[in-house]
Parts: structure tokens; sequence; C-alpha cells
């Protein structure tokens, strides 16, 4: 037996799963249109249906306004699909019609008819628990809702939902491998430093938008991803969706590099920021400017900004980035049907960012982020964890003539004056020209009261830097 509660079920279904949208329904809230652009398609829900005659009546009340409803509907449908829900029992008869537009007819009569329309298992499993959870009034509610938020947020989000979980799934990993976040953990988990990607790991324009620093930044950046992910999937599809995400990322992550060498970049914000600037885009592209659509966009937006004035490491470069890449993104699909010429000049706007960031993360002075980690761990006092991140750091053969110079006062302070000049000595063996470690050397060595051994590593370190105040200072002293 169907009741009424299936005919405003099924509508809510067509619009959740489907993609529909609602264009029409009768004063008496019995029948229903839903349409789908994209698809050239209209489906049409009609409750409590008398008879076959009614039937032929309803549909060929289409076929003979063919032209109006194609003007109402702003395409002209392909297919037109109805489905007769009712209780009443009548001949059934073919009324199934091919040709320039199709015209199926289906009868639903009882909630065993009702699954068989569903299109796979997993929708019809749905249907089934969604029979006794929810009420009459909720579908209908949903159905009928005008909220442009609410409605884009009504839709399944198959690839919103599976940033979301994927994004968790990486942080709890990250507390159960590294207990606590620290710079080094983000670091060799994938975050984004200039240092590495100039070196060839290019992976972490990717890896590092699924990162996250601790429970408040992923809890933020998932709310955001919930929300504006849903809205966007809901209004250009699943996988372009996931297009406009990653590309955001990655355009988000080169604005990051562009400008910052000495931290470690993590988060989605990038991408979530990218996806807002996709929906300006939408609106910019259909010259449709919905004032309260805007209007709550912004109210979100504005709340992301606050919120994240509070917190820790927020890169304001990848959230510029993100925003202006989801924009032009969206702008160069839609040109590439509508406005070739268009599409051309956002292809070489894109270019010109893109040569112009290369030019400034491969001239911009580079800094080794892991002696910055280090440096960092020692003046907090940290001296055995800086250790440690020493020996990753050669381990990696990340290491420098600065990291050797820090690992000796690291040696020196946990162990002897003795073994910190070894570490030095040793670090010469690889950096022979080392200003720093010559210096630090013929420091020692004057300590030591061995004055040959002293001018011969400050007169290194002066070849090195001959304009450093420093190494001057101590050539003049021991020749004095």
């Amino acid at each position: 037996m169907v009741t009424e509660k299936h005919f405003w079920k099924c509508s809510y279904f067509w619009i959740k799963y489907f993609n529909f949208e609602l264009v029409h329904h009768d004063e008496n809230n019995q029948e229903v249109w839903l349409a789908h652009k994209k698809k050239s398609e209209l489906v049409i829900f009609n409750y409590n249906i008398k008879s076959a005659q009614e039937i032929r009546f309803t549909k060929d009340k289409i076929k003979e306004h063919k032209q109006d409803v194609s003007e109402f509907l702003t395409f002209e449908p392909k297919k037109v699909t109805f489905y007769f829900i009712t209780e009443h029992n009548f001949t059934d008869e073919h009324l199934n019609e091919s040709g320039k537009t199709n015209y199926n007819i289906k009868i639903l009569r009882n909630e065993q008819s009702l699954e068989r329309i569903m299109p796979n298992l997993f929708i019809k499993t749905i249907f089934k628990q969604d029979n006794k959870k929810h009420t009459l009034s909720y579908f209908k509610k949903r159905v009928l809702n005008t909220n442009p938020i609410e409605k884009h947020m009504l839709k399944f989000a198959p690839i919103t939902y599976s940033l979301v979980i994927i994004n968790i799934i990486v942080w709890l990993s990250m507390i159960l491998f590294f207990n606590h976040f620290t710079q080094l953990s983000l670091l060799d988990a994938g975050g984004l430093v200039h240092f590495n990607v100039i070196h060839g790991e290019w992976y972490r324009l990717v890896t590092s938008i699924f990162l996250h620093y601790n429970f408040e930044h992923i809890l933020m950046n998932m709310l955001s991803l919930f929300i504006f992910g849903k809205i966007v999937e809901s209004i250009v599809g699943h996988w372009r969706m996931l297009v406009i995400y990653l590309f955001a990322g990655i355009f988000a992550n080169f604005a990051s590099l562009s400008f910052s060498i000495t931290t470690v970049s993590a988060g989605a914000s990038g991408a979530i920021f990218g996806l807002i600037g996709a929906l300006f885009a939408f609106m910019f592209i259909s010259k449709s400017f919905n004032k309260k659509l805007i209007g709550q966009l912004l109210i979100v937006l504005v709340i992301l900004i606050v919120i994240s004035l509070f917190m820790s490491n927020i890169n304001v470069y990848a959230h510029i980035g993100g925003l202006i890449g989801g924009f032009l993104i969206c702008l160069l699909g839609h040109y590439f049907v509508s406005d070739k010429n268009k599409f051309w000049i956002v292809v070489v706007l894109l270019l010109v960012l893109f040569v112009a960031a290369q030019i400034r993360i491969f001239t911009i002075k580079e800094d080794n982020i892991y002696n910055t980690i280090i440096t960092n761990e020692m003046t907090q006092g940290n001296y055995k964890e800086a250790q440690s991140m020493v020996k990753h750091t050669i381990k990696k053969n990340y290491a420098d003539d600065e990291t050797y110079y820090l690992n000796g006062l690291i040696t020196t302070t946990l162990n002897s004056r003795a073994e910190g000049m070894a570490d030095w000595e040793r670090g010469l063996r690889y950096y022979p020209n080392s200003g720093i470690l010559n210096y630090e050397l013929a420091i020692a060595n004057r300590a030591l009261d061995d004055k040959s051994k002293a001018r011969k590593y400050a007169k290194k370190a002066l070849k090195a830097d001959p304009h450093n105040h420093d190494y001057l200072n101590l050539t003049k002293e021991l020749k004095d």
C-alpha cells in the first residue's frame, strides 16, 4: 500500500541522491515536477491518480504544451518520466513513447514497486530505512524548501564525505604514529616546506592538504569543508568538485611557497577557500547575484576569518591563493564551453601566475627548515630533542654546515667541549670552506690557548666570508 508519504519521499530521494531540482508543484501538492538540466530530463511525480484516462490526459498535456514546458524549464527535455503513485486499481495501458522526447510511464501501487525504481542496492537500502526514520512532514518540508543554502545542503555529496573521512583517518593515524604533533612530525608526514619542495619533493603540494596540526585545526576545516564542499558538489557535480578542490589546494600551496620559507604548512584551508572562490565564480558566471545567498556566504566567510585570527599556524597566503585558484579554475571550465577567447585569456593568466610563482619559489633565499626546527628546540631548552632532530636531518641527507654547527653546540652543552669540537671537525670534512664551522673551531682553540690552530681556522673563516665583522675582529685579535 502506498501513501502520500511515499509520494514526498520519492520526490525527496530524487532531489537528494539524483541531483534533481524542484521546478513546479500544483496548488494541491499532488503533482511535483523535478528537472535535471544537464541530463535534459524531467521527472513528474503524481499522487492519487484514479484511472488510465487521467494518466493519458496528464501525458498528453505535457506533449501538447512541449514548447511552453521547454521555455519554463529553460531546456528541451529529452526524457520525461511520469511516476504515478496510486492506491486505485484500473487497467494499465502501455503508454510509453519513443522519439525526439521519450515518455516513460510507471504506475506504483505498493512498496515493492517503489523499491524497484531505485537504481542500485545502496539507494534501495536507504529508501527502506528512511521509511521508519522520518515522517511525511519531514520529506515534504525538504522537497518544498526554497532556501538556496539549505537546498544545496540537502544533496548527497559522496566526494565531500570521502574527503572529510580521509582527512580524519590521516589525522587519527598521525596521533597513533607520532603521539603528539611537532613541526618535524608534520614535515616527515608530508607537510609543505619550501626547502623540501625545491629539493624535488613535489608530492608535498598534495599530501600537505590532508594534514592538520591539532584537533581545533581539523575540526574547523572539516566543518568548513562539509558546508562549502556540499554546496559546490551540488552545483557542479561530484568529480568537478574534486578537481576544483585539488586544483585550488595546489594553487594555494604555490602561493604559500612563494612567500613562506621558514614554516611547515599543512591543512585543507587553502582548498576550502578555493571552494568559496568557486561559489563567487558561479555567481559571476550566471549573473545571478542572489542577495540572500551572498549574505549567507559572506557571514560564514567572516566567521571563518575571525576564528582563524585566534588560531596558530594560519597561512594567509594559502587562503588568498586558494580563493583565486578556485575562482579561476571555474572560469576556465565555463569559458572552455561558452567562449574560447575568454578561455585563452584565463589560460594565459594562470600560466603567468604559475611562472611568476616558480620564479619566486626558486629565486627566494633558501632556508633549511630542519635547522630552524633544531634551533627552536634549543631555544626552548629541549637539547635531547634537538640532538635527535640533528641525527634525523643527517640521515635524510638534508644536513649542511649549519646543522653540524648546531650539533656541536648541542654536544658541548650535553657532554663536553672536546666532543663538540669533534662534531665541528666532522662537519668540516663535508664542508671545508664553511665560515661558521671554521670560526667556531677558531674560538674553541683560542680558549684552549692553541693560537696556531685558532689562526688557521680564523683565516679560513675570513676567506669564506671576507665581510663578516666577527671573522674580521677574531683574525685581527689573533694577529695582535
